[in-house]
């Protein structure tokens, strides 16, 4: 954790957050600092794990247009076996371990309902120790993105073909 976070950290940040294509010069320009500072700052911050530089895919245009937030109820004694089960399957985009009525919460993103009762059928109910499991469908959403999903393994198992690019 960086000890010194200052306000030209959070605008750096928020400013980020706004436009992740911003240049370092535009940056400067904005905040009224030097382009070696914004460096500085970018590379303290990203080093430091205080925040992360990467694309947010906007997962209905590339076809995922099913999101389910799953409740799981799982044996105790099997809980990491069961975790490490799950964050092996690409549409699994969070698995947390949680307290109350459910032991794992997880975000599941498929293409559709039918691939997701496929993957509620296939992937988790061949998991003997997963006793009970709550799907709450994703209808609208009013506030906030996906952008904490880590929808890199669903990137990558997407089907494109090569590119006549040299």
């Amino acid at each position: 954790m960086i000890k010194n976070l200052d306000k030209l950290d959070q605008k750096l940040i928020l400013s980020l957050q706004e436009d992740g294509r911003h240049s370092y010069m535009d940056l400067a320009r904005m905040l009224g600092v030097t382009e070696g500072t914004i460096r500085n700052r970018l590379r303290k911050l990203v080093d430091g794990g205080v925040m992360k530089i990467a694309a947010i895919p906007e997962l209905h245009k590339l076809g995922y247009g099913f999101m389910g937030i799953v409740g799981m109820q799982v044996r105790l004694a099997d809980l990491r076996t069961v975790a490490e089960q799950l964050v092996k399957n690409p549409n699994v985009c969070y698995l947390a371990n949680v307290t109350g009525r459910y032991e794992l919460i997880a975000i599941v993103v498929t293409r559709s309902q039918k691939e997701y009762a496929d993957f509620m059928e296939n992937a988790v109910s061949a998991i003997p120790s997963i006793l009970r499991t709550e799907t709450f469908v994703n209808l609208n959403i009013y506030k906030g993105h996906a952008n904490g999903l880590d929808t890199t393994q669903l990137i990558r198992s997407l089907d494109i073909p090569p590119s006549n690019e040299h």
